[in-house]
């Protein structure tokens, strides 16, 4: 495992030389620097972020036979201090600055990330809006003057699933692969004309009748689960497989590939973003709001809103993230990997601690990326 180079006295002193001005401006905007354990449970690492994750965790085994992880960022670790220190819905900054492990194929597997997390804000559309400020100051305190930067909004395509005439399990799976555009788009496709993604259940199978059939199947093996699952929930997954093999039809289908086709800046973006809308019917006033008061709030804080790329089907693979998101490179070079990372996750704290939403957002540096001019 290659080193970021901070384990060493020089290499912490360089650090703290080079990192200077970074510290001072997270610290000047009212955030603490904090520093929570290297070595966590993998399972809160997997459970929230994915089994994709665990391929890339660098794992141990504790004295009493858990599995631990090293930390592959600081959002989670940050979270699980901010519970241990508190309410959970106290409003709290916190800073960080310091190596993070995941393993990489092309890049050092120890590298150094900066900073802040935002918890507990009221005020959803300043926060992002001073979030992203932030980042842009953090950047430029860096070097990197002008970023390429991205934006979107996975609020927009929650509302436009719960405005089209989709399936629970439908709508539960586009919402879960949003985030991965390729895979999406191939997704729609597919489910456009009814292809189907299971065998097994006939399409618009009722509850009733998958209970039914699931209970003759157990009743034929004389079992009262198969596979640990009782016939309630064997007909709940009859059902789901239904729906699934029935596809979206063709009108969604399109509706769906339009919104993901928006890009450019963001007021041209927003308002083709309600055209959709009110060209299909489809109610989305309170997430189009909100898209347009953040705006007005980026402007007012000095963001060049033409700076500024707006992707539709641009977002999270991660549950706990609930609307806007960012990110930047610093260049326009293919192949150019992310410099920042950033957006809301106010699912996050209540999923690892049962606390209820509690209003996050926050953004991450790769500190070895500006380094290397990526």
């Amino acid at each position: 495992m290659r080193s970021a180079g901070s384990s060493t006295p020089a290499g912490a002193e360089f650090m703290a030389a080079t990192y200077a001005p970074l510290r001072a401006l997270f610290t000047d905007a009212g955030y603490g620097f904090v520093e929570p354990p290297i070595l966590h449970a993998a399972d809160v690492f997997v459970e929230l972020a994915g089994e994709d994750l665990r391929r890339r965790l660098f794992l141990t085994a504790a004295a009493d036979g858990r599995e631990m992880a090293l930390r592959p960022d600081y959002t989670i670790p940050v979270c699980l201090h901010h519970l241990a220190g508190g309410p959970a819905r106290r409003r709290a900054g916190y800073a960080y600055l310091g190596p993070v492990f995941r393993q990489r194929s092309d890049e050092a597997s120890e590298f150094l990330q900066a900073g802040v997390e935002s918890l507990g804000r009221t005020d959803r559309v300043a926060a992002d809006a001073d979030t992203l400020k932030l980042a842009l100051a953090a950047v430029d305190s860096l070097g990197v003057r002008k970023p390429i930067l991205r934006v979107g909004d996975s609020a927009l395509f929650a509302a436009l699933l719960d405005g089209l005439d989709l399936s629970g399990p439908w709508r539960r799976r586009l919402a879960r692969t949003f985030g991965d555009a390729p895979r999406l788009r191939e997704l729609i496709a597919r489910a456009a004309d009814g292809a189907p993604q299971s065998t097994a259940g006939a399409p618009g199978m009722s509850r009733a009748a998958a209970k039914r059939k699931a209970a003759a199947m157990l009743a034929a093996t004389g079992l009262g689960t198969i596979g640990g699952r009782t016939a309630d929930e064997i007909a709940d997954r009859m059902v789901e497989k239904a729906a699934l093999a029935a596809g979206i039809g063709a009108p969604p289908a399109r509706i769906l590939g339009d919104f993901l086709d928006i890009v450019g800046p963001p007021v041209p973006a927003l308002e083709a973003v309600r055209a959709l809308f009110r060209r299909n019917r489809l109610d989305a006033a309170k997430a189009l709001d909100t898209f347009e008061a953040r705006l007005e709030a980026f402007s007012a804080r000095g963001i060049d809103l033409d700076s500024l790329t707006f992707a539709a089907d641009f977002g999270r693979r991660l549950d706990y993230y609930t609307g806007f998101v960012f990110e930047m490179h610093a260049s326009r070079r293919r192949g150019a990997r992310q410099i920042v990372g950033g957006g809301r996750y106010d699912r996050l704290v209540a999923l690892i601690g049962d606390t209820g939403a509690v209003p996050a957002v926050g953004f991450a540096i790769w500190l070895d990326r500006i380094g290397a001019k990526q």
